[in-house]
C-alpha cells in the first residue's frame, strides 16, 4: 500500500469553488491545477493508493469546502486550516471536524498569524478533537517547536517537509532533536529529497530518519505545489529515496506510518 501524505487539490469549478489566493508569489493553483478527479487518475497511473489532502492555503486561504467535499468523494482524508487570529477560534474547526468530517489541522506559521505556541485555548481544542495537526512552519522555528512539544496536547504532530530543515550535510541536529518525542512525526516532501540530494543520495538520510524516528516519517509528494515533473516521476522520486530501507521501514515510509495517523485510509 502507498499513501500520499500530501496532496493539494484545486477544483476547476471556479465558480462553485473560487480561489481566494494567499499571499503567495507562486501561482501554482493557476498554472498547475488538479482537481481530486485528476488527482484520482494520476494516483492509479503510479500506483499510490490514497492521499491526505491538505488544504491549500495558498489557492483559498481558509475556505476549506473543496478539500472537504473531494476528500468525501475518496480515496482521501482531509487537513483543513482555519484563521486562529478571531477572538474565537476554535468554533470553526469544532465545526469542521464534527460536522464536516475534517481529520486534521494544519498549523501554518507564516501566513498571517506566525505564532507557534498560540493561542493555546485552540491547541486544547485540538487535543479534545482527537486529531492530528500537521505544523508548517521554517527550519528556524525547530528549537521553539521542540521546547513546545512538551506542553502540547499529546496528539500526533506531522512536521511538514521535515520543517524545510537543509539536508545537504546530514540530518541537522535541530531536527534530530525531534525524534525524542514519540508524537513526533516527519513529512518527507519532494522538496526534503532535493535538499538532501544537494548534498548527496537522498536514500542515505531517509534510512537515518526512519532509524531515529523509530518510523514515524512518512512520504508525500506536494502535489501540485511540485510540479517539476510527472506526477508519476515524483512518485518514483519517493520510492527511489526508501530503497535503502528494510521491507518493513519502507511499508511503513509508505503506509504504516500515516495509517497510524488517518486509519480512516485503510
Amino acid at each position: 500500500m502507498m499513501i500520499d501524505t500530501h496532496v493539494h487539490v484545486v477544483s476547476g469549478d471556479l465558480v462553485r469553488y473560487p480561489l481566494n489566493p494567499g499571499p503567495s508569489t507562486n501561482p501554482w493553483y493557476e498554472t498547475h491545477p488538479c482537481s481530486a478527479s485528476e488527482m484520482r487518475v494520476l494516483m492509479d497511473g503510479a500506483g499510490v493508493d490514497r492521499a491526505v489532502l491538505v488544504q491549500p492555503v495558498g489557492a483559498y486561504q481558509f475556505d476549506n469546502s473543496y478539500t472537504l467535499d473531494a476528500a468525501a468523494a475518496g480515496p482521501f482524508t482531509s487537513v483543513v486550516c482555519t484563521d486562529r487570529v478571531p477572538s474565537d477560534p476554535i468554533a470553526p474547526v469544532e465545526a469542521l471536524v464534527r460536522e464536516r468530517g475534517a481529520r486534521g489541522f494544519r498549523w501554518v506559521t507564516f501566513v498571517h498569524d506566525a505564532r507557534l505556541g498560540e493561542p493555546r485555548a485552540l491547541w486544547h481544542a485540538l487535543g479534545r478533537l482527537g486529531i492530528p495537526v500537521v505544523v508548517t512552519f521554517l527550519a528556524d522555528r525547530l528549537p521553539e517547536f521542540a521546547e513546545l512539544v512538551p506542553r502540547l496536547p499529546a496528539i500526533p504532530l506531522a512536521v511538514d517537509h521535515c520543517g524545510f530543515a537543509n539536508l545537504r550535510h546530514g540530518i541537522p541536529a535541530a531536527l534530530g532533536a525531534l525524534a525524542a518525542f514519540p508524537n513526533v512525526f516527519l513529512k518527507v516532501s519532494t522538496h526534503t529529497l532535493h535538499s538532501a540530494a544537494a548534498g548527496g543520495d537522498p536514500a542515505d538520510a531517509i534510512a537515518e530518519l526512519v532509524a531515529a524516528f523509530d518510523g514515524r516519517v512518512m512520504w508525500g509528494s506536494d502535489w501540485s505545489q511540485t510540479h517539476h515533473a510527472p506526477y508519476d516521476a515524483i512518485v518514483e522520486e519517493g520510492r527511489r529515496a526508501a530503497r535503502k530501507l528494510s521491507d518493513a521501514q519502507r511499508a511503513s515510509f509508505y503506509a504504516g506510518a500515516a495509517l497510524t495517523l488517518w486509519p480512516e485510509l485503510r
